[in-house]
């Protein structure tokens, strides 16, 4: 006997979609993050060369 079992393509959809949005997110935070300007009162660092 043959057995067909039905698979409904769209179970799983659901969740491809909530970890998508969750990645987007998380990149457009991170995104806002690396992009703030430094503070005002915040003063930068004196760099010496390595050489």
């Amino acid at each position: 006997m043959e057995f067909y079992s039905y698979v409904n393509i769209f179970e799983t959809k659901g969740l491809a979609y909530i970890l998508l949005l969750c990645f987007l997110v998380l990149g457009v935070l991170l995104i806002k993050y690396l992009s703030t300007p430094e503070k005002k009162g915040s003063q930068p660092t004196e760099r010496k060369p390595v050489a």
